[in-house]
């Protein structure tokens, strides 16, 4: 008597579409470090620019020294969001393209899931948020005649602290699943 056939191990159609996504993904993740290489290029600019232009260009006033932390500050926040976007490329290339990566890198900078991501991000938006916040006040120094918009960044920058404290304690490694 014969042995029955196995079926053939070829992979299906969704499965090799699936197996594609690697290289879109790559697309997308270079795309990301280019925009994150642009920013960062920007950030280094700016700040330089108001290096440059408080050392070399005026005479020290105190309205010079409000526009330079403000300049430094917005320089110091593209430099930031750059850096998260390229910790983001990172996490999409270790998920998407070479899991092996993660093996390689210091833990800080080792991505999981797509919620490791989602977190940084979140975190980036609170950092700009609060960036935005702090320059408007530094620029109206005292004024009254504020246009409120410190009270609605501060009501988001609460909706996401929110929303990352769940998410943390709903994704602790020692969280039990009665919490």
């Amino acid at each position: 008597m014969t042995e029955p056939e196995e079926p053939e191990n070829r992979p299906t159609l969704f499965t090799r579409m699936f197996g594609a996504t690697r290289y879109v993904m790559t697309v997308a993740v270079m795309a990301v470090f280019v925009g994150a290489t642009v920013l960062l290029l920007d950030g280094i600019y700016e700040m330089g620019s108001a290096v440059w232009h408080r050392i070399f260009e005026s005479q020290p006033s105190m309205t010079d020294s409000v526009s330079l932390r403000v300049a430094v500050i917005e320089a110091v926040d593209v430099i930031l969001v750059a850096t998260v976007l390229y910790v983001i490329a990172f996490g999409l290339y270790q998920l998407f393209v070479d899991p092996r990566l993660r093996t390689t890198l210091p833990t800080w900078l080792q991505i999981s899931s797509i919620g490791n991501l989602e977190v940084r991000l979140a975190g980036m938006v609170i950092t700009v948020l609060s960036i935005i916040a702090l320059t408007q006040a530094l620029e109206s120094h005292g004024n009254t005649s504020g246009s409120g918009l410190g009270f609605e960044i501060a009501a988001i920058i609460a909706a996401i602290s929110l929303f990352l404290y769940q998410e943390s304690k709903h994704h602790r490694p020692d969280a039990t699943p009665e919490e």
